[in-house]
């Protein structure tokens, strides 16, 4: 029978909030793992063996395989229950990591090949059932939140996001000359309290009413200019990050743990000033996402385009910071508005399929950007300049979801 995430009990706001926690938990667990395996695992690679390459293969696979399970995800969370979606994903996304610390720590000596085969089916494990969390809490959000609020609601989700990621990039700074070892075992430990909070907060389910066909549709047709700016944005957010310690190795003459610890604090701030551009948005009710699109995209350009000149860490810092603001925009843009373009029983295929873009694009992004990295240490940038521009283009044949929103 499908079901809906609606607690036995009357809400409160003090339960309200907890319930709200527990379904954003296990999307910060597995965005911090994200986060954290973007900068950090290149340096592990090249320590285990690993060649460049190979590391943007494992980072892109396992990105890529979420592409083909966010959907099955996405219309699962419409028929079965989402908290126990949510229990069964989360312990799996704390899995990953702790397999990642047995092979980065050497606990078993293993050759280059193996490492990287196991560190592969970690990453594989980790990015296949955390694509299910995204989805299942942006359904959550959904069912809570007005039209006239959506775009405000999404924000919060969007916030959640970006502060995993930036825990993630914080945690790499903080533990970069400690090693990966140490940051992968936090983020399992992290993901082990996550699975106690949905276990002991989010509320069961009760059977959903019956809804008409329209309500039900996934609405292809409407959203594919909104996927295709989250496959296209994705690519370029993803491009960077995973060359950024190797440029400041192979460029500025830095070693890896000091490359590492740099990478954490450019890589932090930005995600910082993507919290401060959501939690702004949480607060102002925005309600026209192609305008925050449009901004967004611009600002972003601005940022990269401050990057490529970027000479010490100060001004990488603050070429993140416009970045950071600017990709700030963009993903609430994009889950309010196809949210508002669906009806109430498509919300999680919706999520499920935004997912996949999503992944692909973190999937095409890391693999590109290695592969650009091996012809010249500036085209990663390059490419990422280009592929906003294709995000600006994309806003002109976007659906307007004001209307929906009023």
């Amino acid at each position: 029978m499908a079901t809906t995430e609606y607690p036995a009990l009357e809400r409160t706001p003090p339960r309200f909030k907890l319930e709200l926690a527990a379904a954003l938990s296990g999307v910060i667990v597995y965005t911090c793992a994200n986060g954290f395996m973007t900068g950090g695992l290149g340096v592990a690679g090249r320590q285990l063996g690993l060649g460049d390459v190979e590391v943007g293969l494992i980072l892109g696979l396992g990105a890529f395989v979420g592409v083909i399970a966010a959907p099955g995800w996405g219309y699962a969370s419409e028929l079965w229950s989402r908290r126990k979606l949510m229990l069964l994903a989360v312990p799996m996304v704390a899995l990953g990591p702790a397999i990642m610390v047995v092979v980065t720590g050497q606990f078993v000596m293993l050759s280059a090949a193996v490492a990287g085969i196991i560190l592969g089916a970690a990453r594989l494990i980790q990015a296949v059932f955390g694509a299910a969390l995204i989805p299942v809490a942006q359904g959550y959000v959904a069912d809570i939140t007005q039209p006239s609020q959506r775009v405000r609601g999404m924000g919060g989700l969007s916030a959640a996001i970006s502060f995993g990621t930036l825990s993630g990039s914080a945690l790499l700074w903080l533990t970069g000359r400690l090693g990966a070892t140490s940051g992968f075992a936090i983020i399992s430990a992290l993901g082990i309290l996550a699975c106690l909070i949905v276990l002991a907060y989010l509320p069961r389910s009760r059977p959903r009413p019956a809804l008409p066909r329209e309500e039900t549709t996934l609405p292809l047709a409407d959203i594919w200019p909104y996927l295709m700016i989250t496959l296209v944005g994705f690519t370029c957010y993803t491009t960077v990050p995973p060359i950024f310690a190797l440029r400041l190795m192979d460029r500025f003459g830095m070693d890896g743990g000091t490359a590492t610890a740099q990478t954490g604090l450019v890589l932090t701030v930005g995600v910082v000033a993507v919290c401060l551009a959501q939690v702004l948005i949480t607060l102002w009710n925005f309600k026209n996402p192609r305008l925050m699109l449009r901004t967004g995209s611009v600002g972003i350009f601005v940022g990269l385009a401050m990057l490529l000149f970027a000479r010490d860490i100060l001004a990488m810092c603050v070429s993140m910071i416009v970045i950071g603001f600017a990709v700030g925009f963009l993903a609430p843009a994009v889950l309010g508005a196809i949210s508002l373009i669906g009806g109430r029983g498509a919300q999680g295929k919706i999520g499920g399929i935004n997912m996949a873009a999503r992944g692909l694009g973190s999937a095409i992004g890391p693999v590109l950007g290695t592969t650009l990295y091996q012809a010249n240490h500036d085209a990663p940038i390059w490419g990422s300049l280009a592929l906003v521009m294709g995000v600006f283009l994309l806003t002109f044949i976007s659906g307007d979801t004001r209307a929906a929103a009023s």
